[in-house]
């Protein structure tokens, strides 16, 4: 029966599960190789669960406990509901019906009997207390059993030095008919006999005595028949690596081998058996190093048009090698539990058109897709500001964010944006007021700018509340960008005027809407700002610039010292910030050309330092617990300061006072994962 063809269709093409344990509902799409990605706990073993479970009970009773909803005991009802393809097996069947091979085809009418529009749809409904409820008969279950067998492999349940169960497969791939197998059986027989005549003898003799004793031998199964025959024709049952013991192998390598060779085999049995197999991988990456994640993969990828795969992983690694395949044989759905139950939701795979996310994409990237959530910030700043480790041990929930640097990489963004993949995880972009606002050039006026990559063009839809938030919002700050005159200060573009300060404030909660945390100004002005200015200027004499650069700067400090919104604009710019009116050094000088030339070149002279925004918070927090700044063990000892709960309840208010944008992101984080 040979099936020798790469036809990239599905063998199941359809899941469907109701109140399984933690499904309430799941529709899921297969494609030839499907993989399951989310965190721990998120019900991604439950959906591997409901498969075995219905293949268990396909031609057996083999209940289970705990398999009910387990939110809702009220709910005492579980539906597993499997659509299968039969176009490539009625192919199959229709062809060599033609070619008048007649040895199978009593088989090909049951096959043919139980299609419908080339496929077929099996359904087990299990209620409390009753026997399991199938849709179609025991004897088209065992034709489905047979045209598509299950393998379930799951890593950490390997018996990894035993490989014997492998022989049942084999089995399967050399089972014979009846008829051919009693031949065979009689062959061997004669051929042994004839070749030494004390085996007919003991033979006999052993006949004897089991009718004298009244023993009867079961007979072996044509699988079984195939098996024996199998392991005579290869010399022998056990089996070895390299002509050493599996017991001499790491666990990894006796998994990857394990895996590949059933590959191997099921890829066989596809070309000569007319089956459509399907492999069940649950976390096929546990004990694998790099190089053989990548050899498993490019496996399943090469025999994907054999075999159809299941996979369950927590691998980034994983996925990378998914998006990176161009072939459209994978499906990736994103498994997440929400309100106790799993949800399953499709990432969207890398189009033609994403060709630079194709080659550029990692496993640091990827690896998104199993965070709590993601934080997509612009530059290295921001990067250092929220790994900083006096802020994640004040607030631990910045331990439990993925922290991407993509609002200022395109490839990056829509490689790790929750929105770009379709990942069921909340995501929160933060960025800069500059990337909205700028000011026109030589007009005391504004342009807003609608960030990309969000439907800002469908607000027009929106209605009620949503459309006061959105749209009138919008519309809002465009007559306040365009018609407002806003008060500002030479030489810097310093503005505190309240409705520049309540433009600002309107962006802010306008982007709000679409998972945008705007600073409102830069995150250098959210770090430096009137609250802490007094205590960063400490930091700064204290060795936050250096000494030649205080000397320089030092002029224009004292200068600005009665007008503490100059000073600090002052402050900002001398750290790579910008002013109230977000203009760079150079559209400074270009807007204001009478500026006066020792300032202009102070502030070109301190160059951008990186590491500032450390020192600067090490600074503000050991002076907050006072203590000594020269101390090796300063984060240690603030660590101990704070075990009070009433040094605890003071840092979070200091950093809510003294930092009101960070502390505001903060709460945002920690209110989104709650």
């Amino acid at each position: 029966m040979d099936a020798d063809r790469k036809d990239g269709h599905m063998s199941i093409k359809r899941i469907e599960i109701t109140g399984y344990r933690s499904i309430a509902y799941l529709n899921m799409e297969m494609n030839q190789i499907t993989t399951l990605i989310g965190r721990n706990g998120s019900g991604k073993s439950n959906i591997l669960s409901a498969l075995n479970y219905f293949y268990k009970n396909l031609l057996t009773v083999q209940d289970e406990q705990n398999s009910f909803d387990t939110n809702n005991r009220l709910r005492n009802e579980i539906c597993i509901r499997i659509t299968y393809d039969l176009k490539q097996i009625l192919k199959i069947i229709k062809r060599n019906l033609n070619d008048e091979k007649k040895e199978y085809e009593n088989y090909y009418k049951k096959v043919l009997a139980i299609s419908n529009h080339d496929e077929i749809i099996v359904e087990l409904v299990k209620r409390k207390g009753k026997e399991i409820r199938w849709n179609v008969s025991y004897n088209t279950r065992q034709i489905i059993a047979s045209l598509f067998p299950v393998y379930f492999i799951d890593s950490r349940q390997i018996e990894l030095t035993d490989w014997t169960n492998l022989w049942n497969l084999i089995g399967d791939l050399f089972k014979f008919r009846n008829e051919d197998s009693e031949r065979i059986q009689s062959t061997i027989r004669t051929i042994v006999e004839s070749n030494d005549s004390s085996v007919k003898k003991k033979l006999n003799h052993l006949q004897d005595i089991f009718e004298q004793e009244h023993i009867n031998v079961k007979r072996l199964t044509s699988r079984q028949i195939g098996q024996m025959l199998a392991e005579m024709l290869v010399g022998g049952q056990r089996f070895q690596y390299d002509e050493k013991n599996l017991r001499e192998y790491s666990n990894g390598t006796n998994a990857f081998n394990y895996t590949t060779i059933l590959i191997d085999i099921l890829a066989i049995m596809k070309k000569y058996k007319l089956k459509e197999p399907i492999i069940v991988l649950d976390e096929p990456e546990i004990s694998l190093h790099h190089t053989m994640i990548d050899q498993l993969m490019e496996k399943i990828f090469g025999a994907a048009d054999q075999v159809q795969f299941l996979l369950s992983t927590h691998s980034a690694r994983c996925v990378k090698m998914l998006l990176e395949n161009e072939e459209d044989i994978s499906a990736i759905y994103h498994v997440a539990l929400k309100e106790n139950y799993s949800k399953v939701r499709r990432v969207r795979n890398l189009s033609e058109q994403e060709e630079r996310e194709r080659i550029v994409v990692t496993e640091s990237y990827t690896g998104s897709c199993f965070a709590k959530m993601i934080l997509n910030v612009e530059g290295e700043t921001e990067l250092e500001l929220f790994k900083n480790k006096y802020l994640r041990m004040l607030f631990p929930v910045l331990k439990e964010v993925e922290i991407v640097m993509g609002m200022s990489n395109k490839v990056v963004h829509n490689l790790t944006a929750p929105s770009k993949r379709n990942y069921q995880i909340p995501g929160l972009a933060v960025m800069d007021m500059d990337k909205v606002l700028a000011k026109k050039d030589g007009e005391n006026a504004f342009l807003f700018t609608e960030l990309k990559d969000y439907q800002i063009d469908r607000e027009i839809y929106h209605y009620g509340a949503k459309r006061q938030k959105t749209l009138a919002l919008r519309r809002r700050i465009k007559r306040m960008c365009s018609q407002c005159k806003f008060s500002y200060r030479y030489p810097l573009f310093s503005c505190d005027d309240p409705n520049f300060e309540c433009l600002l404030d309107l962006i802010v909660e306008y982007y709000r809407n679409y998972d945008v945390f705007l600073w409102r100004n830069t995150v250098e002005g959210a770090l430096i700002t009137v609250e802490n200015q007094q205590v960063f200027k400490k930091y700064v004499n204290a060795g936050g610039l250096s000494l030649e650069e205080r000397k320089n700067t030092v002029e224009y400090w004292k200068l600005f010292q009665d007008k503490k919104n100059l000073q600090l604009n002052y402050l900002r710019m001398l750290f790579s910030g910008k002013p109230d009116y977000l203009l760079t050094k150079k559209q400074i000088k270009k807007q204001n050309p009478q500026i006066d030339e020792n300032l202009w070149n102070v502030l070109c002279m301190v160059k951008k330092t990186s590491g500032w925004v450390s020192k600067w918070l090490e600074f503000y927090f050991l002076d907050l617990a006072e203590i000594q700044h020269s101390e090796r063990q300063g984060f240690r000892e603030f660590g101990r300061w704070i075990e009070a709960d009433a040094n605890y309840q003071q840092a979070v208010e200091a950093v809510q006072k003294d930092f009101p944008q960070l502390y505001a992101l903060v709460h945002k984080i920690e209110v989104t994962l709650r």
